[in-house]
């Protein structure tokens, strides 16, 4: 039996700190698991590993994805997303260097709490009009990501981060709108109601977090 709950937003924000949380813990146990090669040619599949993250925020969207499953689904797909992080992070911590890593995490979370605040002080559903634009962003993303493993370049590389970008910061604002028009029609009320949104959530940073460290990397390069 699901659990009941009685604030629905602070939980979600909870859950979703908990999930990050997890995909650090896979990100640390990710050396163990994975081949040293694996790291090797990290910069060669970060954009197979960015893909698949683009299609898994599309299923969810598309409701392809369940809107109700158990929180703990979500705890293990982010620790094993982690893992699979791992050597695309590892990169990045080579390339740009610890610093400015954690610069850019710090970054990201202020972005992504400025974005979800400016949400939350907005009537419910204020954002949900934008969610077709986002969808046809998305879908428009997916397609460019896939023509860039062909064709690549410094300056294609930054223009999809770039607009995965925009499109994960108006997906926070859309995510956060939708939570509050599902709280206000009593669509929230037990704790694996919650799951679809936190899923969401975190898929937004996660996106957020890879675009602003590739862009880093390709104006580093």
């Amino acid at each position: 039996m699901s659990k009941k709950i009685v604030n629905p937003m602070a939980e979600i924000f909870r859950c979703l700190a908990i999930s990050v949380l997890f995909m650090f813990i896979g990100f640390l146990v990710g050396p163990r698991i994975l081949p040293p090669t694996v790291v090797y040619y990290a910069n060669k599949i970060v954009m197979f590993i960015m893909i698949g993250l683009l299609i898994l925020a599309l299923c969810s969207r598309k409701s392809i994805i369940p809107r109700s499953f158990s929180m703990n689904f979500v705890y293990a797909f982010t620790f094993i997303d982690g893992i699979l992080l791992y050597p695309l992070l590892g990169y990045y911590l080579q390339d740009l260097g610890s610093n400015l890593v954690i610069t850019i995490l710090i970054g990201t979370i202020v972005l992504f709490g400025v974005l979800s605040l400016i949400s939350y002080k907005k009537e419910a559903g204020h954002f949900l009009g934008m969610g077709k634009i986002l969808l046809s962003g998305l879908i428009a993303l997916i397609v460019l990501s896939i023509v860039n493993i062909f064709i690549g370049g410094t300056t294609l590389n930054i223009g999809i981060s770039l607009i995965g970008v925009v499109i994960f910061s108006g997906y926070v604002l859309y995510d956060i709108s939708l939570i509050k028009y599902d709280i206000q029609s009593g669509m929230l009320q037990e704790r694996n109601d919650l799951s679809i949104h936190v899923l969401n959530l975190y898929l937004d940073f996660i996106n957020i977090l890879l675009d602003l460290l590739g862009i880093a990397s390709s104006l580093d390069d």
